[in-house]
């Protein structure tokens, strides 16, 4: 179940925030000692889009230029700490929740000062628009106004995450039957008396209109650089260096800021195949999304499609990281590896 969250359990012997800040320090432990994923660089060549075109193989070349998405996950809210299921609802960050997006926001491999972003999205959920804020640095933590940086944040309701029906607002161990009973409790209804709950989303509508987010954005770039760059013998004129100077294909950094159930579907539906067997689970096995990781994921268009101003792109895509936490960790300012 892709859309599964970690299931905690509070000792009596912790406050809330303090067991939420060991749950959190053991997560960051488990994903660090699991490693991240590296992806090869790619080059333009025939390739087969099994994952996303039901597995033909196409004899295209790849568009001399990539998307690089940075899918990162929110802070810590009161409804983590209380073990609630949050869905489409909401809930304000806590102070921890604050603490580490601000510590993500001091450094370069994530805030967008060494590693300029092309563009920045985070879901429209207050959550996720607050944790992008504080990392980009358009708020200081406090609620004061950054002018530190030039980033525009574009709020977009097609990363916000899954919704999650009558379970919204309830604890996590309960089942979607047991969720709906407690709701006609509540209202004081029979148990035949039908209710209306908020909206459940299946895991396929929910990538559904995140590719529709992706391919708006494969749109964009192919606009950008082929305006920019030619079409056809310009292409091979036209060449880029990454920061060590080695040649390299345009790279198109694209920050969004988004939820884990909606990240965990995206990376199954995207890169599934690529998961390393002993990635970290939550105590449901679902892949683990710790606060403010990190997923990196490359998309490749086809080049013949991303000339097409009109139909859907035809792209593929790869790991490139996965739940990384690096970020977040008291290190040396070295440059990572995707720079």
């Amino acid at each position: 179940y892709f859309g599964g969250e970690r299931l905690t359990k509070t000792k009596p012997t912790m406050t809330p925030l303090t067991y939420a800040f060991v749950v959190f320090s053991i997560q960051i432990a488990i994903v660090m000692a699991q490693g991240t994923v590296d992806a090869e660089p790619i080059n333009a060549s025939v390739i087969a889009d099994s994952s996303i075109s039901g597995g033909k193989i196409y004899n295209e070349k790849l568009a001399p230029f990539l998307i690089r998405l940075h899918l990162v996950r929110h802070g810590q809210t009161h409804a983590n700490v209380q073990n609630l299921v949050l869905g489409q609802g909401d809930s304000p960050l806590t102070d921890d929740g604050v603490a580490v997006a601000k510590l993500a926001a001091a450094s370069d491999m994530i805030n967008g000062k060494l590693l300029r972003y092309w563009r920045a999205y985070c879901s429209d959920l207050n959550r996720a628009h607050r944790t992008a804020r504080i990392v980009l640095g358009l708020e200081d933590g406090d609620g004061n106004v950054s002018e530190s940086t030039d980033i525009d944040l574009i709020l977009d309701s097609r990363i916000r995450e899954l919704a999650k029906g009558a379970r919204e607002g309830y604890l996590k161990n309960l089942s979607y039957e047991e969720a709906i009973a407690t709701r006609r409790r509540e209202a004081g209804v029979s148990e035949n008396t039908e209710i209306e709950v908020p909206k459940l989303e299946s895991l396929d509508e929910a990538w559904e209109r995140s590719k529709h987010w992706i391919d708006s954005i494969i749109k964009d770039v192919s606009d950008d650089f082929y305006s920019a760059h030619g079409t056809k013998q310009d292409q091979n004129k036209n060449k880029w260096s990454d920061s060590y100077g080695y040649g390299s294909d345009k790279i198109y950094d694209i920050f969004a800021l988004s939820h884990s159930a909606l990240i965990r579907t995206i990376i199954h539906k995207m890169v599934g195949p690529e998961l390393p067997s002993n990635f970290a689970t939550t105590e449901e096995g679902s892949l683990l999304i710790p606060n403010l990781s990190r997923t990196i994921i490359d998309v490749r268009p086809f080049e013949t499609h991303s000339l097409k101003k009109n139909g859907t792109p035809r792209w593929t895509s790869s790991l490139f990281r996965l739940t990384d936490v690096s970020h977040l960790a008291d290190t040396s300012q070295n440059r990572p590896p995707y720079l």
